[in-house]
């Protein structure tokens, strides 16, 4: 479930990766709770991200359509159909490289990560660590991979739990959410 945060950005990324800082995944505008972990510590400001939604690790599937569809609304409405972005880093990387008028058009409205997620946070390597050992001590085998920009993690092995999923989830919004800003 986390995974899909690293996927899509990535993706996107190859559309803002020919100027400024990466793009992260769609936020949802919400009403943040008081920070009460690391991972909403220093988050940063409306003038730093300027003034794009940011996903949250605990928003719903609903949530995160409506926060990423005036991006992907403006993406088609300058010529470029997320809908056909191939499904692989190195075709997304092409496909944003053929439609980067589109990506600098559109780059206000593409959704940030959530900060707990978001390589600009200060304790971004601490919540990966955090994460990758709540998943380990539940039952999954994953491996923190801090040099790869696709994922901070992988799985350490074939072997997972039935509930890998609900265990990735719960991990995540225990560590990185959910009052992530």
């Amino acid at each position: 479930m986390a995974l899909r945060w690293l996927v899509l950005p990535v993706m996107a990324l190859g559309l803002a990766a020919c100027s400024s800082p990466p793009p992260a995944p769609p936020q949802v505008a919400s009403l943040s709770t008081p920070a009460s972990s690391s991972s909403s510590a220093a988050a940063p400001s409306t003038d730093a991200d300027g003034g794009r939604p940011r996903h949250r690790v605990d928003e719903t599937a609903g949530e995160s359509q409506r926060l990423i569809e005036p991006w992907r609304t403006c993406m088609k409405d300058h010529g470029a159909d997320v809908d056909t972005q191939p499904n692989s880093i190195e075709g997304a990387k092409k496909w944003s490289a053929d439609h980067k008028d589109a990506g600098d058009a559109c780059r206000s409205k593409l959704p940030l990560l959530p900060w707990g997620m978001d390589r600009e946070n200060p304790a971004y390597q601490d919540n990966m660590h955090k994460w990758v050992q709540c998943m380990n001590d539940k039952g999954m085998h994953v491996v923190e991979t801090p040099d790869n920009d696709e994922s901070p993690w992988t799985y350490g092995s074939d072997s997972q739990p039935p509930n890998a999923d609900k265990i990735e989830h719960d991990c995540e919004v225990a560590i990185l959410g959910p009052s992530d800003k």
